[in-house]
Formats: C-alpha cells, sequence, structure tokens
C-alpha cells in the first residue's frame, strides 16, 4: 500500500461516494490532500455529471418534506433524506444555546446545500446562521451595527456558485419596513460571506407592493424570486440580483407571468429545474379536459413555453407540486383524491402514482413522499432543497463559524440512523455520531509534543491499517 502513487490513489478515490470520501479524509494527511485536491473534484463531477444528487420539496410552514429523494451513485447507499439532517442540526444549535436562545428555525433554503437559520433568544434578540445541515457546518453572521428584531422580514438567502455548484459566496437578506401599506420602495439588510459586514440598501420597484408578498423566496444563481400581486392585480414574479457586477445598486425586475387570461385551476406555481425559473399552471378546459402548461424563464425576462398537455378528469384533483431540479421533463403533483404522490414525464404525457417509499432499480436512489399528510393538501409555498455534487466549505470572511462539538478541528459527521436528541443535556454530546480529526485524538491522549511527532510518524501514512478504516466506513465500488 506504501508504494501506491497519488494517481492511483484519486483513481480508487473517485470512485467513493462522497460520504466515503468525506469520512476517507480523516486516515491521513496525504489521503486529506489528494482528496481535497481540486482536480479530484473535477474528476467526480465530470464522472458523476448525468447523475443526480439528492434533493427534498420542503412545505415552508410546516418544514415537512412533501417529497424527498436520496441515495443513488453520488452520496452513497442509502443516506437519510435530507430533513433527517436539518432538524438535528438545528437542534445541536439550540442545545450549544440553551441558555440563550428559545426558539430556531429554518427560515430559507436553497439549491446548493445551504439553509439559513433563525434563532430567537429568551429577551426577543434574532441572530441568523448559514448551515450546512449535513456536514452540520454552521456560520453565524458577523453582530451587525443594529439589532435584529421581530420586524425584520427574512427575505431570503442568496448564493453565488461556479459552473459546477461550488459556493463561492452567499448573501443574507432581511426586509425592514414595518409599514403594511403598498408601496414601490423597501428598505432591505444585506449580509456579504465577502466582506463580513451589513450594508443597508433600498431597492425600487416598476409597481407598488406590500411587504407581505416577499415572505417566501426562491433562491437562484445568485437571485431571489417572489411570486406576488402588484397593486393593478397582475400575478408576477420580483426578481432581484444580488450579485449584478454591471450595476452599483440593487435591480428589480418584475416580470407578468404569460397566461393571465387563463383562470388557474390551482395555485400558480414556480420552482427550479437545471438551473431556470419554471412555472407551472393547470387550467380547466371545459368540464371533463384540463391542460398543463409548463414555462421556463429565459435570461431575456421572458417566458418560454416548454410543455402543453390535455388530460381528461382522471388527473382532477392533481395539484402540482414541483419539476424535478435534475429533469426538466418529470413534473410531480399531489392527488387529493389517492392521497399519493404523482408524477408525469412530459415527454410521454402519462401520469404515475407512487407509494410512500419507491427505490429505484437503476441507481439505488429513494423516493419517498408523505403519504396521507393533510399538510400538503393545505401548503400554499413549497421549497426545493438541493444538495450539491460535492461537498465544500462554508465561505466565510470572518472567523466565527461554529460546530457542534468542542472540537477545534471539526470535519464531517454522518449517521448510521436518524439522531434523536438527549432529553438530559448532560449526555446531549453523546446523542450524535461525531468522526474527529487524527489531531484532536493526539491533543487528547499526547500532551507532551514529542509523543505528538513520534505518534504522528507512524500513524500519518496510507497503510493497509489505513485502509482498513476506511473500509469500515465504505465499500470501494469499481464501475
Amino acid at each position: 500500500m506504501d508504494s501506491l502513487t497519488e494517481d492511483i490513489w484519486t483513481m480508487i478515490f473517485v470512485r467513493l461516494p462522497l460520504k466515503s470520501i468525506a469520512s476517507s479524509k480523516l486516515v491521513c494527511k496525504q489521503w486529506k490532500s489528494i482528496l481535497e485536491s481540486p482536480f479530484l473534484r473535477k474528476l467526480f463531477l465530470s464522472r458523476h455529471q448525468n447523475s443526480h444528487s439528492m434533493w427534498s420539496l420542503i412545505v415552508k410552514d410546516h418544514q415537512h418534506e412533501a417529497v424527498a429523494h436520496y441515495g443513488g451513485d453520488i452520496w452513497g447507499h442509502p443516506p437519510q433524506q435530507l430533513g433527517s439532517y436539518i432538524v438535528p442540526c438545528i437542534t445541536q444549535t439550540l442545545i450549544n444555546h440553551k441558555e440563550k436562545y428559545r426558539q430556531a428555525r429554518v427560515v430559507a433554503y436553497t439549491d446548493v446545500g445551504l439553509i439559513l437559520i433563525r434563532l430567537v433568544s429568551t429577551i426577543g434578540n434574532v441572530s441568523l446562521y448559514v448551515a450546512n445541515p449535513v456536514s452540520r457546518e454552521c456560520v453565524e453572521t458577523s453582530p451587525p451595527w443594529f439589532e435584529i428584531t421581530e420586524y425584520h422580514r427574512n427575505l431570503g438567502l442568496a448564493t453565488r456558485a461556479d459552473e459546477n455548484g461550488f459556493v463561492l459566496g452567499y448573501k443574507v437578506v432581511l426586509l425592514y419596513d414595518v409599514e403594511t401599506w403598498t408601496k414601490k420602495s423597501f428598505n432591505l439588510l444585506i449580509y456579504s460571506s465577502e466582506t463580513g459586514l451589513w450594508r443597508q440598501e433600498t431597492v425600487q420597484f416598476p409597481y407598488s407592493f406590500r411587504s407581505h408578498v416577499f415572505r417566501y423566496s426562491i433562491s437562484l444563481n445568485g437571485k431571489l424570486h417572489w411570486r406576488a400581486r402588484n397593486n393593478v392585480h397582475d400575478e408576477v414574479v420580483v426578481s432581484i440580483d444580488f450579485y449584478d457586477m454591471g450595476s452599483d445598486h440593487l435591480v428589480c425586475r418584475v416580470t407578468r407571468f404569460p397566461d393571465l387570461k387563463e383562470s388557474p385551476r390551482f395555485q400558480r406555481s414556480c420552482t427550479v429545474s437545471q438551473g431556470s425559473l419554471m412555472y407551472m399552471n393547470v387550467v380547466s378546459q371545459g368540464k371533463e379536459h384540463h391542460k398543463l402548461s409548463v414555462w421556463r424563464l429565459k435570461s431575456s425576462w421572458e417566458w418560454q413555453l416548454v410543455s402543453e398537455i390535455s388530460y381528461d378528469n382522471d388527473g382532477y384533483h392533481y395539484m402540482p407540486l414541483a419539476i424535478n431540479p435534475f429533469d426538466a421533463e418529470t413534473v410531480y403533483f399531489w392527488s387529493n383524491e389517492d392521497k399519493c404522490l404523482v408524477s408525469m414525464n412530459l415527454r410521454i404525457g402519462k401520469f404515475v402514482l407512487h407509494g410512500k417509499l419507491e427505490r429505484s432499480c437503476s441507481n439505488g436512489s429513494i423516493l419517498k413522499s408523505q403519504g396521507g399528510h393533510t399538510f400538503i393538501q393545505l401548503a400554499q409555498e413549497f421549497s426545493s432543497f438541493v444538495l450539491p455534487k460535492w461537498l465544500y466549505r462554508i465561505p466565510n470572511t470572518v472567523t466565527n463559524s461554529r460546530q457542534p462539538e468542542s472540537s477545534s478541528n471539526p470535519t464531517f459527521i454522518w449517521w448510521t440512523k436518524t439522531p434523536q436528541p438527549s432529553k438530559d443535556p448532560a449526555n446531549s454530546s453523546n446523542t450524535f455520531l461525531t468522526f474527529t480529526r487524527e489531531e484532536d485524538k493526539l491533543n487528547s491522549t499526547c500532551p507532551n509534543i514529542d509523543q505528538k511527532q513520534s505518534v504522528k510518524s507512524t500513524s500519518y501514512s496510507p497503510t493497509s491499517s489505513h485502509l482498513a478504516m476506511a473500509n469500515r466506513f465504505c465499500m470501494l465500488e469499481d464501475y
């Protein structure tokens, strides 16, 4: 094993799922260096360019998963659905601050694996954290010059990523306007990970809106989108680009829906698929026929009709939920009558009813839906939460990253089953299965510097024992 070159190790590692890659970093420094190299990342992404990552469709008001797609080649067989990572992440954040905070919830989701957590203290103060629920890395925004209160509405989390989905930066956006009347300008408070600072900016709209229409945002490509109704009662999409380098101030765009003359059977629905904002609408054509229209918002801010499919009363109760984030031809519905998930392939045009739990025969991925739950029928807004195809650290200019454990050198965390928070705060540290780096073990077991050097010289090279250690976390597969 000692004679293997880095090229050979790279060819071995690139065949591992992300879960195994994360745990293999703990074996030795050489493995960690190889696994964190840009070359291996590009090779891994190229290998999985046609694979789907994990994603969930979350009911925003209830924070439950309506649909969960997990497993597959990228992350391994089978990790938990995303909801099982989010709840412990929030719980552990509260446990770490149990004497200070009384409430926590997710207020924004993204398509790059990050969430925005809002914590409220016992005296009403508000703190905001950007977190990766899978790795449980948590970054608190730097304390602003103002005191965040209940009057600050959480608008969303805008992210900037490269062509491979690697996150380069993010911006936390708050709205501070206590007035409820209709107006054309609003005051925004924006935190940037690039500068580590808050700034205030006023955004001008071409129409008047009420502040409550900006409650639910869709984060995509550095922009935040909202479905809203303006002062002339047109249903529109409001978009703000927080990474527009061609302007020294925020530019807002308001785009009318393309079929305002049609009366929707359900609420107009916007979702994200393959890097584009998508719009779905179902209209009735007489008493026995209905039509599903799917549109894509182009970079020119014009709607492009993607598909139109007519069907009979068999699909009368099918409420559109979302489009698959990685497959723009697969649309998901909820059947109020059958209390189950329904999908349609736009090329074929036929409905398929799904069970509560289904496993794909091709790649082992799992599709799970919350069958029978009435909150899906009553929900008004859904949010897609998507994991990227690579694990990365949260960009952070200010060194205020917080982790669930006291380790000064934390790393990724994986669970063999969904963890439950301990009722006893004294035993809460034993609730979660945590992998710590070798350096932390040395700090606790070898206080003498010479002892550390001696241990490092014998344990930090890739040997057969290290390979055996990695194999306890994963299985090497030759695709």
